[in-house]
Order: C-alpha cells, then sequence, then structure tokens
C-alpha cells in the first residue's frame, strides 16, 4: 500500500498544529465545543486572529463546526488528536526533564496554555503542593519537574 497519501495528510495536520496559537486552542477545545468570542477571551488575542487559526484547523480536519442559529460552535473532529498532542507534551516533559532543562525556558517568552489556564501546566490535573501536574509530572518550579 501507498503511505504517501497519507503521509501527505499527517504532515498537514502537524503544520496546522505548528502554531502554538493553534495548540492551545485545540487544548481549550478538549472539553467541549466552543464559540470563536469564547476561545478568543481565554487567550487574550482577537475574534479575527482565532478565527483565521480556526479556519487552518478545521481545513486540516482537527476541528468540526456545528451552527445553531448564527452561532457558530467548534469542537475536536477526532479525541485522537488530543491523544497525540498530549502524548507529544508528555514525551517533551520527559525529554526536558533528562536533560536538567527548565520546562518555562525551553518553551520561550509566550505560553498559550499559561494565557489559557493561568499558569504553564496542563489544567487537566488537581495540584499537587500548590503545583500542578502535566501529564503525570509536576512542575516544582521553573527549572525542576518531578514525577507525579
Amino acid at each position: 500500500m501507498d503511505m504517501r497519501p497519507l503521509f501527505k495528510m499527517h504532515a498537514t495536520a502537524c503544520q496546522a498544529l505548528s502554531s502554538e496559537h493553534r495548540l492551545a486552542i485545540m487544548y481549550g477545545l478538549k472539553e467541549g465545543e466552543r464559540r470563536v468570542t469564547d476561545i478568543a477571551d481565554d487567550l487574550g488575542i482577537s475574534v479575527h486572529n482565532v478565527s483565521q487559526h480556526l479556519r487552518i484547523l478545521r481545513q486540516a480536519l482537527l476541528v468540526k463546526t456545528r451552527k445553531e442559529g448564527q452561532t457558530v460552535y467548534y469542537s475536536i473532529a477526532n479525541p485522537k488528536f488530543m491523544e497525540a498532542c498530549g502524548l507529544m507534551r508528555q514525551a517533551l516533559l520527559e525529554e526536558h526533564q533528562a536533560a536538567g532543562t527548565a520546562l518555562h525556558a525551553a518553551a520561550g517568552v509566550f505560553d498559550p496554555v499559561a494565557a489559557l489556564y493561568g499558569s504553564g501546566v496542563d489544567a487537566d490535573h488537581d495540584s499537587v503542593d500548590g503545583h500542578a501536574p502535566i501529564d503525570g509530572h509536576t512542575l516544582v518550579n521553573s527549572h525542576t519537574v518531578v514525577n507525579a
């Protein structure tokens, strides 16, 4: 079987996810469908900018829409996309931990997940000793990640 068409679709999906804003949008949609205005408010970016990012995600078949009257709701097209993103975050944390590098330093200046949830960590888990875990790891400070 010729895998090239599938590799092309995979590359297109990865390109669509190559933006911090689009990753934050996907992360924000994992709990359910949202309106463009809600996403823009959460990320602190313009509705126009969010709409452009959602268009790219939709073209890559990563998100889908549902219209109710004049309101358009966006949601994740397939939960496996979020599983794949979660695995990538987990692997990145493990590699940074193994290399002894700081998660925040490696992430750069803008952290859209922090903008969305008020911290640089995954909001899926309860905090442990005031530090929220990320996919099985706990950020103790900006320089240390430990296993949760």
